[in-house]
């Protein structure tokens, strides 16, 4: 009897950590409720400070609805990718030399065949078909044309990937006493989604809903091997 009483608490002592772990698995650490509490509440009182140092995204109380409580069912695994924070500046930096190139190169034609052009241009203006010594002018025109919309499309859409990577890196490693140009830069982006069971009151009627809450964090490493880790912060709703 008293080998059977020793084994039943032998098992228990063994199964507690692991229900313990199991626990924690499903529910999400204390790190996790406290960053989507303090989202919650503040997007519900409206503290636009708080919401800007820790959040990418807004829940606002007029369309979403306000959070009073809520409670985590999992945290997915996290991922990682690499950050491209350096390649994206230099391909701006590339696309942006590229048009000044070529804007000098326009300007020369535009100068050398600056009477031709206003001919075309009146032409084109007035619908008339333009006179035959200017014909070939207006074709180099027009590729002119087409290739200033082409450059300029080049350097928007870099300019736009670039603020893309440099916004998912920005935010979590913020600090005003020690602001970081994020370009200079390598490191990774980690991300982790977190389920949840919310309730939600909305236009006077309390709901629950489930939600999937993207976590990101930025880890940057300079080129001296500095780390700079940055915080988790809530990337985006779903």
């Amino acid at each position: 009897m008293a080998r059977s009483r020793t084994t039943a608490l032998v098992f228990v002592l063994f199964m507690a950590p692991l229900a313990m772990l199991f626990v924690t698995a499903c529910s999400g650490s204390g790190a996790e409720q406290t960053l989507i509490r303090a989202y919650f509440t503040a997007a519900r009182t409206g503290d636009r400070t708080t919401l800007n140092n820790i959040a990418m995204v807004a829940f606002d109380p007029r369309e979403d609805g306000t959070v009073s409580t809520f409670s985590i069912e999992s945290v997915a695994e996290e991922q990682s990718r690499p950050l491209r924070l350096k390649e994206l500046s230099v391909a701006l930096i590339t696309a942006q030399q590229a048009e000044d190139d070529f804007t000098a190169e326009k300007v020369t034609y535009q100068d050398e065949q600056f009477d031709a052009i206003n001919r075309v241009l009146l032409a084109e203006r007035d619908g008339e078909d333009v006179a035959r010594r200017d014909v070939e002018v207006q074709e180099a025109w027009t590729d002119w044309r087409t290739r200033t919309i082409e450059h300029a499309k080049m350097v928007s859409g870099a300019r736009v990937e670039l603020s893309n990577e440099e916004n998912a890196a920005s935010l979590s490693v913020f600090d005003p006493s020690t602001p970081v140009e994020v370009t200079e830069y390598d490191g990774e982006l980690l991300t982790k989604d977190v389920s949840v069971t919310a309730s939600v009151e909305l236009d006077g009627t309390e709901s629950e809903r489930s939600m999937v809450i993207k976590l990101q964090k930025a880890v940057l490493v300079g080129s001296d091997g500095t780390v700079i880790e940055g915080r988790w912060v809530v990337a985006q709703i779903g």
